[in-house]
């Protein structure tokens, strides 16, 4: 539970953007924050690390990663796949309620002058019903660990502008859709097309920074 806590507790701080790329973590300030040892406190830090989220450096010290572009774009393409897989599962197993539970929540993102942070909740909210009731658990779990990802390297006004809510809705509803009428293997292309899209325009973001680095470089 200790350990939960503090990986909890850090890899929001991260994601919400509390702590910038290459910020220093400082292990005996979170150990007051929280009220724990150090021990869970390094073993939430390991495990962050292997997630993508922090570098580590014996004897040196923890820092909040800076992105690698051609990671980012990796993780991105993962993230596609295993989505695309679940959709084609949870076509199977989706219940009345959840297509209602569905329906209401695309009705909700239809509206215009949602916040971005609204929409994206809601967006979270509607893939992951569908996530769910693929019942593939182990690739439900990374495939969160991946969303969290995405949320981290992600820039939600960039990828949520108006024009793009309204591709991202019709596309939505398209697989809404599908699923519905039980079209397993059209849902997992829909699927897959719409998050190779969304991570496209997370990866171009990256692309560039590459370029700019070689530039400058």
């Amino acid at each position: 539970m200790k350990i939960d806590k503090a990986y909890r507790y850090i890899k929001r701080q991260i994601i919400e953007g509390n702590w910038e790329p290459e910020a220093t973590i400082n292990v005996n300030e979170l150990s007051e924050i929280l009220n724990i040892s150090r021990t869970p406190i390094h073993k939430a830090l390991s495990k962050l690390e292997q997630e993508g989220f922090l570098t580590i450096i014996p004897q040196v010290g923890v820092y909040v990663k800076r992105p690698d572009p051609n990671e980012v774009i990796e993780r991105l393409l993962v993230c596609a796949n295993l989505d695309a897989l679940m959709t084609e599962q949870a076509a199977l197993h989706l219940t009345d309620e959840d297509f209602h539970y569905m329906e209401a929540t695309l009705k909700k993102m239809d509206n215009p002058k949602l916040s971005v942070d609204d929409y994206s909740s809601l967006n979270i909210d509607f893939h992951r019903t569908i996530y769910r009731a693929s019942k593939l658990t182990y690739t439900f779990n990374l495939a969160n660990q991946l969303w969290d990802y995405l949320n981290f390297v992600g820039n939600p006004d960039d990828i949520f502008t108006v024009e793009r809510r309204k591709q991202s809705q019709t596309e939505h509803w398209v697989i809404y859709y599908s699923l519905k009428e039980k079209d397993s293997k059209m849902a997992k292309r829909l699927m897959e097309k719409h998050m190779r899209r969304v991570s496209q325009l997370v990866g171009e973001k990256y692309q560039n920074i590459e370029i700019k680095q070689r530039v400058f470089n």
